[in-house]
């Protein structure tokens, strides 16, 4: 009881610091992108129809709520990304004492995450919602391994139609072990198929052409790398989420099979959305938010105390390369080295993250 009134206090403590930071003004042009989306949402019934929208649309309804509730005005813009940030904190609370079985790491972690420098700029400062379909990711694992299996659907579902990235989970999760029939795994992929493209069709069929030409066409011509050192070409970021999907995928057969435990499954899809981010040919700070709280619950439950350890330096790093690119963005030579500091902090997150998996010792 009291571990769960501390970790509260922590949501609280979380929430006030980033309303803090996010009533300060408007930084940097995403969140602009996002409101006038917003608004087309308002007057059209379409994020698309009066607005450049290059984004899954759910985000546009997300949004609109806090707008109509405290204005157009940063609070209102800002406060959906800044709650999900929040919350995204307790979530790693409850996964870590899940899979570790230790309030006192769960309340370490949930800590961290209060404080993350990354987290907070990204989500207070410049109003970037990429905690949203993160927590929709997070909590949908966490459903399946309580045996929710269709609340864990409708939650890939709406991360999907907020960024597309939980796409990499769908077929792994319906292939966990406690989806046992056939049937069951069908009726996984459905609901979130169905739902997603409900979703979609929805928010997009009053401007459809508008809807495909805004998403696709802009990341099939996009020219800015940001951090990446990916190659480019048309349709690569597809291929990005293509390879560690498969990957997973067979991590699921194998897991179904009983070749590998839950522990080893966590860690690898921790590995999997690692590399989703490292093969994209774009790559942008908040993009590390996509599995940076699966790498710190794979981590500390690896490695215990260490991990915690672990998972702190790594953030710090991260944060610290982040928050150096959108200062010096325009700087390519300091950009380029950049990049080699993020990459080589992936390789050794992933070589971490590895001999968790195969040390014999550490068994879930």
């Amino acid at each position: 009881m009291k571990a769960g009134f501390t970790a509260l206090l922590l949501l609280l403590l979380a929430l006030v610091i980033r309303i803090a930071i996010a009533v300060q003004g408007i930084h940097g042009t995403d969140v602009l992108a996002h409101v006038n989306g917003t608004r087309s949402l308002l007057l059209t019934g379409s994020p698309y129809c009066r607005a450049y929208y290059n984004y899954p649309p759910l985000y546009s309804v997300i949004q609109l709520p806090t707008i109509l509730m405290f204005g157009w005005n940063s609070l209102g813009y800002k406060f959906m990304p800044v709650l999900f940030d929040t919350l995204l904190s307790i979530a790693l609370y409850m996964a870590v004492k899940r899979v570790v079985g230790s309030e006192k790491l769960a309340l370490a972690v949930q800590l961290l995450w209060v404080f993350n420098p990354l987290a907070i700029v990204a989500s207070a400062w410049y109003g970037l919602f990429d905690s949203i379909p993160t927590l929709f990711a997070l909590t949908s694992l966490l459903a399946l391994m309580d045996g929710r299996s269709t609340i864990s659907a409708i939650l890939v579902a709406l991360g999907i139609v907020t960024k597309v990235f939980p796409a990499l989970y769908l077929i792994p999760q319906a292939l966990y072990p406690g989806i046992k029939r056939l049937k069951d795994f069908a009726r996984y992929v459905v609901i979130a198929v169905v739902v997603s493209l409900a979703l979609w069709l929805a928010l997009s069929a009053k401007c459809f052409s508008n809807a495909l030409e805004y998403q696709l066409g802009f990341h099939l011509q996009r020219i800015d790398k940001g951090l990446s050192l990916a190659p480019y070409a048309p349709y690569s970021a597809i291929l990005s989420l293509a390879i560690p999907t498969t990957i997973l995928t067979i991590v699921a057969l194998r897991l179904r099979k009983g070749f590998l435990n839950n522990k080893q499954y966590l860690i690898v899809t921790a590995l999997c959305t690692v590399l989703l981010v490292a093969l994209n040919p774009f790559i942008y700070p908040h993009y590390l938010i996509w599995f940076l709280p699966l790498s710190i619950i794979a981590l500390v439950q690896g490695y215990r105390e260490k991990g915690v350890v672990i998972a702190v330096a790594i953030t710090l790093v991260l944060s610290a390369i982040s928050l150096t690119y959108w200062k010096f963005y325009k700087v390519e030579a300091i950009v380029s080295v950049l990049r080699i500091a993020l990459y080589t902090t992936l390789v050794m997150m992933l070589l971490i993250l590895i001999a968790s998996v195969i040390e014999p010792k550490n068994k879930y």
